[in-house]
């Protein structure tokens, strides 16, 4: 497991770092910081600079100016040996399809020089494909090809893991077995992951800390409590008894937040349903709903607001 006080200057971070295409900024002054053992979402539109980011910190392209520090390391040199202590996968994962699961991450293996086959059965099992362990990988679903990628990168245990939108062109049940399977290696194993996604939506409760680019640069950095405070849905209620609506409103859905307004407002908070939902079980039990209204953005409103989209 990862020690967080290793990490003086944290597991990776960029100051004012640049990439520029002529005149165009794939990536324009960013500056961030990655902590040990949390899950970063990197969220951008097409074009936004989430590949040109990772592309820079394995060393696939070069900053035009700024600088980085990967695990500690900041010379070329020191980030030239700790690229072995991470693990990537950007853009499309490279399989060799006429091969088997166990040969792709086999060959991973030797690479690493790693002579223990017990960590290739391991990471099979992990990823739930030990029962097609010797099927030709052409034959995979996109969901297993995908997972067999996931453990590729994993190979070696890796301090930090990139991964470079692997959940698209998933089904939400693959989408959910993935993000499990990552969830239970940043737990277990102190893994820092950096995932990227064209949708706040598909990172929302995955993560534990939202990075937003737009043009090459960061509009906003955040973590899942001020995303959920920012996004925060609420239905304001004036009630003619507003005591009772509360009792009854707590006792139906206990995990909700409830604030007395001034008058016989009433504010709840945490409940994703349809207000009219709520004004039919208060009016059933005589309580009468005088006005009633539901605030709050959705997460692509917000994702839309803060990069000035329309």
């Amino acid at each position: 497991i990862i020690d967080k006080e290793r990490y003086k200057v944290a597991v990776f971070s960029a100051n004012s770092l640049t990439k520029r295409y002529g005149k165009v900024f794939a990536i324009s002054g960013i500056s961030m910081q990655l902590e040990a053992g949390k899950i970063y979402g990197l969220v951008g539109n097409n074009g936004s600079g989430k590949t040109t980011l990772f592309r820079i910190i394995m060393g696939l392209s070069y900053p035009t100016s700024g600088y980085f520090e990967l695990l500690g390391g900041h010379t070329k040199s020191e980030i030239r040996k700790n690229r072995m202590r991470v693990g990537a996968l950007i853009e499309d994962p490279i399989l060799y399809t006429n091969q088997s699961a166990y040969q792709n991450l086999n060959s991973i293996r030797k690479l690493y020089g790693n002579r223990h086959k017990d960590d290739v059965i391991s990471l099979l099992k992990i990823f739930e494909l030990e029962e097609r362990s010797h099927t030709a990988v052409r034959h995979f679903s996109m969901g297993m090809k995908q997972r067999l990628a996931l453990a590729c990168a994993l190979f070696g245990r890796p301090e930090l893991l990139l991964l470079d939108e692997p959940l698209n062109g998933l089904d939400p049940s693959g989408i959910r077995e993935i993000e499990r399977i990552l969830s239970k290696i940043c737990r277990d194993q102190g893994t820092t992951i950096f995932i990227s996604s064209h949708y706040l939506k598909q990172l929302y409760g995955f993560a534990t800390d939202y990075i937003i680019l737009d043009k090459g640069s960061i509009v906003e950095q955040l973590s899942d409590r001020e995303l959920d405070r920012k996004c925060s849905h609420a239905i304001k209620l004036d009630v003619d008894h507003p005591e009772l609506a509360i009792q009854l409103i707590k006792s139906l859905y206990p995990q909700v937040e409830i604030k007395r307004l001034v008058d016989n407002g009433i504010a709840v908070y945490g409940y994703n349903d349809d207000a009219k939902q709520m004004v039919t079980i208060l009016e059933n039990e005589r309580i009468a709903v005088k006005h009633y209204a539901q605030t709050g953005l959705t997460l692509e409103e917000y994702f839309i607001q803060v990069t000035g989209g329309k």
